[in-house]
């Protein structure tokens, strides 16, 4: 195991899907459906976190230390996803990695939550999209860092 390539790899990955998602989530059309559907009993007040800064670096950080161990997974199957191109492989394991996460826990939240659907179906494609930039930028990191 490679710390260096997991690590190195993991930050970067976690820093574009940071962006990423922050450029999915300010969009006008999305930020405009938060405003009007973001205010449901279950949502926490940015307050509680000393506003939208604080929320925004507790975000960050958290997405960091999670595409770190994400990393640590890639670097055990990158091997058997037999693909050469570095972007494609990481487009299909950030897929896989969506499948194997996403859908269960959006169909949970929906059976459990009064969440309005809206939300749950943006935080699906959102989070698809979010894997696919986090898995082609953990590959060709991973790739790149000897």
């Amino acid at each position: 195991m490679n710390w260096k390539k997991i690590i190195i790899a993991g930050l970067v990955a976690g820093l574009v899907t940071f962006v990423v998602g922050s450029i999915l989530y300010m969009n006008p059309l999305v930020a405009d459906i938060y405003a009007q559907e973001g205010t449901w009993a279950g949502a926490k007040p940015m307050d509680e976190f000393g506003g939208l800064g604080n929320w925004m670096l507790l975000m960050f950080a958290g997405g960091l230390v999670a595409a770190v161990f994400i990393a640590i997974l890639y670097s055990y199957t990158e091997k058997g996803i037999a693909i050469k191109k570095p972007w494609k492989k990481g487009a299909l394991y950030g897929f896989l990695f969506w499948l194997a996460t996403a859908p269960q826990y959006h169909f949970n939240v929906w059976l459990m939550y009064n969440l309005p659907d809206v939300l749950n179906q943006i935080e699906v494609v959102n989070s698809l999209i979010g894997s696919l930039a986090l898995g082609i930028t953990l590959a060709i990191v991973y790739e790149k860092v000897k």
